[in-house]
């Protein structure tokens, strides 16, 4: 019997056993502290840690489990049945990398909340090590039939200084029966700065559209979790040349949340580069670490270097490894900028034709741009900023209000929102950088690193 075959087995009669034992309230709390537990006794055996029966148990069930979660769809399923475990497994179960983290004991339980009225806000766990943190959290209203939304959190220090580092999430479309949210936020943070033992977070909530005044939770970090696990690089420091543009691959550092790939391009290039299509990593067996398809993909370190995140493989060190990817973005820079005519709003300058002007609206210091841009239907809802340095030609300096995006009949349309910070005149052209546009360079793109 192969050893998944028998690890479901087991889970089988594990579940015939329980299955009518009742759960305690705050089960998923001693689940994972119990997770903790296990990892501090396998790293640490010289420390005596106690643990209660009921913890113990609840943390032999969890290892069955969550070891087990990417063996088959009925043991994955489940997992999704046990009380707490469920939001986890559904908020990590596109990224390979948090799987084995959670698995190798890097989920730190918190439990804690903020309540006003009926409305509870609670940071249910942290999975995170040195460079990544996900914050689990749920929001819960005792009484149906109101919308709830997450508006705004900060994170801050002791000391109440704002946490240093970018925080990223996605809004749930809000739902009028939905009495309970679960979901995830993600914090990136810089190298060489401190963690904190302890970060509070302020959360601003709507219900039926009023914004609240914002909750205040505190959350306990227990760096021992990953304190041990020292990130691996990669010193790769390698050039290649695809369509007469030169790209360094510099580094991969892969942390146990995450993995950095730092790629330099020739400041001599002829042509911007913006990104690459389906850059992973791929290993001796062929398996792939791509980004998670959620947050941040990548972080500018200066006009011509780019961080980008995949997932991690430091749990399965590989013996080859490579980082390929499908196309590069790119466009000749004497294309990049977009000139308009301010009183007709037609297009003066642009890189081709597929790009043109929908609607040009001037009120006061406010100006509104409509843009339609023709792409090919694998990008159709493949989104991203395009306008950068929006300024006119007499100097004036502009403030980026507000963005939004739709995709219809392979177009893709772009309402972008500017206000006027300065008093220069009125102009007669407005002009904009791109700052992404769907051309590739002719060529494949893949490096050794390992």
């Amino acid at each position: 019997m192969r050893d998944w075959e028998q690890t479901e087995q087991q889970l089988s009669e594990i579940r015939e056993r329980y299955q009518h034992v009742a759960v305690p309230e705050q089960a998923d709390r001693y689940i994972l502290a119990g997770m903790v537990e296990a990892r501090r006794r396998q790293m640490r055996t010289q420390r005596l840690l106690r643990i209660g029966w009921s913890a113990l148990t609840a943390c032999v069930l969890m290892l069955g489990l969550v070891f087990s979660i990417r063996l088959s769809p009925a043991v994955a399923a489940y997992v999704s049945r046990v009380p707490g475990l469920k939001p986890l497994v559904e908020l990590i179960q596109y990224d390979k990398g948090l799987q084995m983290a959670a698995r190798h004991g890097l989920t730190q339980p918190v439990g804690r909340s903020a309540v006003r009225d009926k409305v509870s806000f609670t940071v249910d766990q942290v999975l995170m090590d040195k460079r990544r943190m996900l914050i689990v959290y749920t929001i819960r209203n005792a009484e149906p039939g109101h919308l709830m939304e997450l508006e705004n959190l900060e994170l801050y220090d002791p000391s109440g200084k704002p946490l240093e580092g970018g925080i990223s999430w996605s809004h749930q479309p809000a739902v009028e029966e939905a009495v309970v949210i679960h979901n995830k936020l993600e914090v990136y943070m810089p190298a060489d700065v401190p963690i904190p033992d302890r970060i509070t977070a302020k959360v601003t909530l709507s219900v039926d559209g009023q914004v609240w005044e914002p909750l205040s939770v505190d959350i306990p970090i227990d760096k021992s979790t990953f304190a041990d696990l020292t990130e691996k690089v990669y010193p790769v420091n390698k050039t290649v040349i695809v369509d007469g543009q030169a790209i360094t691959v510099d580094r991969v550092t892969v942390y146990p949340t995450q993995t950095e790939v730092a790629i330099r391009f020739d400041p001599k290039n002829s042509k911007r580069i913006f990104g690459f299509d389906n850059l992973r990593l791929v290993n001796e067996k062929g398996e792939t670490f791509a980004f998670w398809g959620n947050g941040v993909s990548s972080r500018p370190v200066d006009e011509d270097s780019v961080v980008y995140y995949l997932e991690s493989s430091y749990f399965t060190p590989p013996e080859k490894l490579y980082v390929t990817a499908d196309g590069i973005r790119a466009l000749d820079k004497d294309k990049l900028h977009v000139v308009i005519d301010a009183k007709t709003g037609r297009l003066l300058q642009a890189p081709d034709d597929r790009l043109r002007v929908e609607a040009l609206r001037q009120n006061g210091d406010v100006v509104g741009l409509d843009l339609g841009l023709r792409v090919e239907e694998r990008d159709l809802h493949q989104f991203h900023p395009y306008v950068r340095d929006f300024t006119d030609d007499r100097g004036n300096e502009y403030e980026h209000v507000q963005g939004t995006s739709y995709a219809d009949g392979g177009v893709q349309h772009f309402g972008e929102l500017f206000k006027r910070k300065t008093e220069k005149g009125v102009p007669s052209t407005y002009r904009f950088t791109l700052s992404y546009y769907p051309a590739k360079l002719n060529g494949d793109f893949t490096v050794s690193i390992k």
